[in-house]
């Protein structure tokens, strides 16, 4: 006699993501509602700012919406090419320690290479830069398809330089742009938390329409997402063209602009600190989305991940919600004070995975608690560099602090993914280290800029 021993696949609850969407939803809806109930009784000295978020104009708005619109496209070019990537070099035969490889080799163009292409469109133009992120995804996009390892190797490398051009370029355009057209700097803030949230609701987009393309033609549908990548960047260059201005640095020195960036960041300490923790913060989301599916599935564990891939994005975009009441009202406090605590609170979440724990409703529970934290920090960061940083080498300042980053996700790849002589847990454990020495690097920030001006840890910069 036999004994069948069914195993059951452990998928989040359905009221989870019910309650994602109605925390989001009231969390808009409360912002809202609690800024104008405030605005009848403000004090003369903030009634201003108060007006601002009520009453923005429109050409501010136009502005915003004809940028965000091209943003998001560019998100979901990226989802779609990160959706499938992995599957679809296995399909072609390509091995995990070859894979690895691929990995590495497009972090160390990104290190070089894209680092380099960040500083200098602050001088070539903004907008050409973000022309040529498109044309790196439709490169990419079109050598992944021919399935030969050289070609792949190429698409591999583009993407990781369009990727490196995704997380400086559209943001220097548009806080320069912004600038350029005399917009309120805090209405800044009301774009942030939008990108942040809408990025994640793009890709989150993108990967149901790569499933969707996948399953249509099976199983040589692997290679769609990536064909649809480039018609998405396609249709983003054009938009691009057509309705952005173009803007660069305005400075008139002769310095090369990479000698000038490091420079300018070198001799400012705030920035200094500033850029440390962009590149624990960038180090820490990197390595989760390489090993939040390895660690869940460990010791063989059946687990739907499709469906806990939209409870990561849920809550990133939980946690942009809230950033839209730090920022944008009713509650005024500077981000370096509780951006401190975000750190902190992300490092906790990553520690006890670290520590190797089993429980599946936990470690979902707390990746999700590390999204939140995700969502709240990046909208935060890029609101202080627009505080800190000079509009001249902003993309330059934001290339360079990848660069940390880059060389720890190198070294990561290389020695856990390559020679496994390096485990998840002792991952994990660095980014739990980067993490807090990221939130000491805030919190030694906010002690000197209340220190510096003046003024109490409740005000905003």
């Amino acid at each position: 006699m036999v004994m069948v021993i069914e195993s059951e696949i452990w998928q989040p609850s359905p009221w989870f993501y019910a309650l994602l969407v109605v925390s989001c939803g009231a969390a808009i809806y409360g912002r809202f509602h609690a800024i104008y109930k405030r605005s009848r009784t403000v004090p003369p000295n903030l009634e201003s700012s108060f007006n601002s978020f009520i009453n923005l104009p429109s050409p501010f708005l136009t502005f915003q919406r004809v940028f965000l619109a091209v943003y998001f496209l560019a998100a979901v070019t990226e989802g779609l090419q990160a959706v499938y990537g992995e599957s679809l070099y296995q399909q072609y035969g390509v091995g995990r320690e070859d894979m690895a490889m691929l990995f590495s080799s497009g972090y160390l163009v990104s290190l070089f290479l894209g680092t380099f292409l960040g500083v200098i469109s602050d001088f070539v133009g903004r907008k050409k830069a973000c022309i040529v992120f498109c044309i790196l995804h439709i490169i990419g996009s079109l050598a992944r398809l021919s399935g030969k390892y050289h070609s792949i190797c190429v698409g591999t490398a583009s993407i990781a330089l369009a990727s490196s051009l995704f997380s400086c370029t559209f943001e220097a355009w548009m806080t320069a742009e912004h600038d350029k057209l005399g917009f309120r700097q805090d209405w800044l803030s009301d774009t942030f938390w939008t990108m942040s949230f809408g990025a994640a609701a793009s890709s989150l987009g993108s990967a149901a329409l790569a499933n969707a393309l996948v399953n249509w033609k099976a199983p040589h549908g692997i290679t769609f997402p990536s064909a649809a990548a480039a018609v998405v960047a396609l249709v983003s260059a054009i938009m691009i063209t057509k309705l952005w201005g173009e803007d660069m640095a305005t400075s008139k020195v002769k310095t090369p602009r990479i000698v000038l960036a490091f420079t300018y960041m070198m001799a400012d300490k705030k920035m200094l600190l500033l850029a440390w923790s962009q590149s624990c913060f960038d180090f820490a989301v990197t390595v989760f989305w390489f090993l939040w599916t390895p660690t869940i599935v460990a010791d063989g564990r059946e687990v739907n991940i499709s469906m806990i891939y939209p409870c990561l994005m849920g809550s990133i975009m939980l946690g942009s919600v809230a950033v839209s009441w730090l920022l944008c009202g009713p509650y005024f406090l500077r981000p370096e004070m509780y951006l401190t605590y975000a750190f902190v609170t992300a490092s906790f979440s990553l520690a006890i995975p670290a520590y190797d724990y089993q429980d599946i409703g936990v470690l979902v529970a707390l990746f999700c608690l590390f999204n939140v934290c995700v969502g709240i920090i990046s909208p935060l960061l890029a609101r202080l560099r627009s505080a800190y940083v000079p509009i001249d080498i902003r993309a330059g300042m934001i290339s360079l602090s990848r660069v940390p980053a880059n060389v720890a996700i190198v070294f990561v790849l290389i020695k856990g993914g390559y020679y496994h002589n390096l485990e998840n847990s002792t991952i994990l454990t660095l980014c739990v280290l980067g993490l807090l020495s990221g939130a000491g690097c805030l919190h030694i920030l906010h002690r000197w800029i209340c220190l510096a001006n003046d003024k109490l840890p409740m005000e905003r910069p």
